[in-house]
């Protein structure tokens, strides 16, 4: 048997090539086999196969945005029941991002990536025939499951892999594709939708994912047999009662307007929740290697920073989600359109972001931290005032508003909260950051959603109690709808008639404008209140060990 391909073949059938001066310390023998099967270009070809996978797993959690009118007309939904489709893909990443150590270390980098694809890929295919609510709900759970198994290998394996002078560059890189996945994902989920239906939104990004398992087998390496023998169980039972615990919470809220929020399920569900995440803080205490470490928030720089950055979850995943549908059901803009509008400010960020990144090492990141919530704050309150007849281009610049203040928010947090802890601690901050970002973005998309359908109801109800005889106002936009109908054509009675629908039709509008008005009001709200939580925030330091 030869290989005659021009990548080198397997160790047995071809001589290893020299091994690369500037491997990192950090990398384990599964690592340098591969490095002498591919040489120095190892580390880059394996940095480019890891950012298809994460790009085709991170525009799926943003496609489905611009979709969920579609989905909402197709399966008759309120948004206490659509919101799942963003909330199921973040809860269920949240979770396995917590596994992911235990999966690398018992199986591998390879075993752990070739499962999350194909994990993804069974996903979207669910997600494209499913014909009821359930179904779809599970296969953006499993979407999600594989995104959180994937992400966090990434940064583990390039500082494995490149030495301490690329690893910025590869880190950027890295970022750039990451930050640009979610800003184009409303764009591709527009496209297919126009092209076809809602149900291609979730096979628009299979073809990136099966590239990616494509090169999995070749680039990722196998398991480190160090690594194995150490045995670190897995925290099943914390990941149990985290589950259970975001789950009961998620669907008491979800559940409030149709069962009743004093309803005997309500309270059920919600004192599941409450009783599973106390005894998820206190098994975490006691287990040996916790999912989800509670000592990193005994750290004040951490638990300061980390607040800035659960906001900024509900921040990013709650705009994403509400702006989308704003402007396909109020200003009725195709899919594409809406979905392009979220480019430029994804666009914003990829600009914000080595900025930022570059300011946290040089001023106190209080002040970066300052500004980001103040330009995304000033956003909201900008969109709070948002019209059916905003202009396109403003909605853009009010979007790209939010997004700088994203980026001015994002890198000074996640650096200030992993600096805070020791370094046997750094892998649980880490994580621990994920967490609080994912697990933000989920009740944020949550909450949001039912604001907005509570804001709904409460604004049709009051506008259309003002619908009577004695409402001159109304009367006579009756009678002006009803001549224009009629010279367009139609008989007077049908005209008479139909001017009704039209009236009722301009109300629901109406009401809807007032309903995202508020969720946009007390997105700005909120800001104001994170802007306080630097208060508590200490003068960020660079030795761990003094920032408690």
């Amino acid at each position: 048997m030869s290989v005659t391909s021009g990548a080198p073949g397997p160790g047995r059938f071809r001589a290893p090539l020299p091994l690369p001066a500037d491997i990192p310390p950090l990398a384990n023998s599964a690592i340098r086999e591969r490095f002498a099967q591919f040489g120095a270009s190892y580390r880059w070809l394996l940095l480019f196969s890891m950012l298809i996978g994460s790009m085709s797993t991170l525009l799926a959690a943003t496609t489905i945005n611009v979709a969920l009118p579609a989905i909402i007309g197709a399966f008759g939904l309120g948004q206490d029941q659509a919101q799942w489709m963003s909330t199921a893909f973040l809860a269920s990443s949240t979770i396995a991002m917590l596994a992911n150590a235990w999966a690398m270390s018992a199986y591998g980098p390879r075993a752990t990536y070739i499962f999350g694809m194909l994990m993804f890929v069974a996903g979207s295919l669910l997600g494209a025939v499913s014909n009821t609510l359930a179904l779809l709900i599970v296969a953006r759970a499993m979407q999600g499951m594989a995104a959180g198994l994937l992400q966090p290998m990434s940064m583990f394996l390039i500082f494995q892999t490149f030495p301490d002078k690329q690893r910025g560059t590869a880190i950027g890189i890295f970022s750039i594709g990451v930050v640009l996945a979610p800003a184009f994902g409303p764009a591709l989920g527009g496209v297919a939708v126009d092209l076809s239906s809602w149900r291609l939104v979730f096979v628009a990004t299979v073809p990136l994912a099966l590239l990616a398992l494509a090169a999995a087998p070749l680039l990722m390496p196998k398991a480190d047999p160090a690594q194995q023998a150490e045995k670190r169980p897995l925290d099943w039972q914390g990941l149990i009662l985290l589950s259970v615990s975001a789950v009961s919470f998620l669907s008491g809220f979800a559940g409030g307007n149709r069962d009743g929020w004093d309803s005997d399920i309500s309270l059920i569900k919600f004192s599941v929740g409450f009783i599973a995440g106390i005894a998820f803080y206190f098994w975490e205490r006691r287990h040996p290697f916790p999912a989800l470490n509670p000592k990193i928030f005994t750290y004040r720089q951490f638990w300061s920073a980390g607040l800035v950055i659960s906001a900024t979850g509900i921040a990013i995943y709650g705009s994403t989600y509400m702006i989308p549908l704003f402007v396909q059901l109020v200003q009725h803009y195709s899919p594409t359109a809406a979905g392009v509008m979220m480019i430029p400010a994804g666009l914003a960020m990829v600009i914000g972001f080595p900025i930022a990144g570059r300011l946290t090492d040089k001023v106190d990141v209080r002040w970066l931290l300052a500004f980001g919530i103040i330009s995304f704050g000033t956003s909201a309150f900008l969109l709070s005032h948002v019209t059916a007849l905003t202009p396109y281009w403003t909605l853009v610049f009010w979007i790209v508003l939010s997004r700088v203040g994203i980026s001015f928010c994002m890198p000074p947090a996640n650096t200030t909260a992993v600096r805070a802890v020791p370094p046997p601690l750094l892998a649980s901050a880490t994580g621990g950051a994920s967490f609080l970002m994912q697990i933000g973005g989920a009740f944020g998309v949550n909450l949001l959603a039912i604001l907005l359908q509570r804001r709904l109801i409460f604004h049709g109800e009051h506008l259309a109690s003002g619908v009577n005889e004695s409402n001159a106002q109304l009367s006579y936009t009756h009678v002006q709808i009803a001549r224009e109908l009629e010279r367009s054509g139609m008989p007077q009675l049908p005209a008479f008639q139909s001017a009704f629908g039209e009236l009722g039709r301009q109300i629901s509008n109406e009401a809807a404008v007032y309903a995202f008005r508020d969720c946009f009001l007390v997105i700005g709200i909120w800001f104001v209140i994170v802007l306080g939580f630097l208060a508590l925030m200490p003068k960020p330091r660079l030795d761990p060990s003094q920032a408690r």
